[in-house]
């Protein structure tokens, strides 16, 4: 090797590590609320939209009367309820429509319970536009565990929609309160409809997929080298569980994840993180009182 190419490599080498290093004092500061000026009821499960405008939610996620929900914004902390997302809703009840997700191309994907279980595959995409969601498809691949109990119970997208961090989860209520298992893998898009696992998706998420817990609601930054999610032990239901809020990092997308880092903990069901587009400022839910609310923090 000549000293040139020596010394690319290691300049290459050198800016990796710092990268990784700068990456790996990731905090964020105090707890704030959100205030979403119309609202009335719970609100769950955020997702701010790439463009930092839009902030999706769904109402209390009983799966009786879930559905989406969206509100515009005034400023990071300030938001404005429009209504119920026209087109993503299940006409009646009991229904479940949840869990929101859109890349940087318009793609919207969330979770829904319709027509389970004689269709197992109840992940969902539509095309978002002003308000309203079209051209409603299922989406199917291998990342679906096509086996009764086992639902796609959150996902993130990449920013460019090519990625999709998958959370599959086996419910069963006579052996267990909330999921028994979960598993958070990677599928990349074959077409609008379609994505499959990654060959190396289990070696990607070895380090997340930590068996003691219940990990999920997975969300990925937008350069998917800074993946966050949800945990708590398993078991712990239905006491008083620590709902701990993560991040797993890697020095670039063909790395696997490093084992996760807590960012905070809190046992009032802190869940669902959503990451801004820049990454500066989270948005997750949290049970106050007997509602709950979505909450915000700013990355220090």
């Amino acid at each position: 090797m000549s000293r040139i190419r020596f010394f690319m490599l290691f300049l290459l080498l050198g800016c990796t590590k710092e990268a990784v290093k700068s990456k790996s004092s990731i905090s964020f500061g105090p707890e704030l609320p959100v205030t979403i000026s119309g609202l009335t009821t719970a609100a769950m499960e955020p997702f701010i939209s790439p463009d930092g405008n839009t902030l999706f939610f769904n109402n209390l996620n009983d799966g009786i009367n879930t559905q989406l929900f969206y509100a515009t914004r005034v400023d990071e902390q300030h938001f404005v309820f429009v209504g119920a997302l026209s087109g993503a809703n299940q006409p009646a009840s009991p229904r479940l429509d949840a869990v929101a997700d859109l890349d940087g191309q318009g793609n919207f994907y969330w979770t829904s319970t319709r027509d389970y279980p004689a269709e197992l595959d109840n992940l969902f995409r539509g095309d978002f536009s002003a308000g309203v969601l079209s051209n409603l498809e299922r989406v199917h691949g291998n990342f679906n565990k096509n086996t009764p109990g086992w639902l796609v119970m959150d996902h993130g997208i990449s920013a460019d929609g090519q990625f999709l961090y998958f959370n599959n989860a086996r419910f069963d209520d006579a052996h267990c309160i909330g999921p028994c298992e979960t598993e958070i893998g990677l599928a990349q898009k074959v077409n609008a409809t379609t994505f499959n696992r990654v060959a190396n998706s289990e070696v990607l998420l070895a380090q997340v997929n930590q068996t003691q817990y219940i990990n999920y609601a997975p969300c990925i930054s937008a350069d998917q080298r800074e993946l966050y999610f949800t945990r708590y032990l398993k078991g712990s239901l239905p006491s008083v569980p620590l709902f701990e809020v993560c991040v797993a990092l890697r020095g670039s997308t063909q790395e696997a994840f490093a084992a996760p880092k807590v960012l905070f903990s809190d046992a009032q069901f802190i869940e669902a993180p959503s990451l801004t587009a820049d990454g500066q400022v989270m948005y997750y839910h949290k049970k106050v009182g007997d509602v709950y609310r979505i909450m915000m923090r700013k990355r220090q």
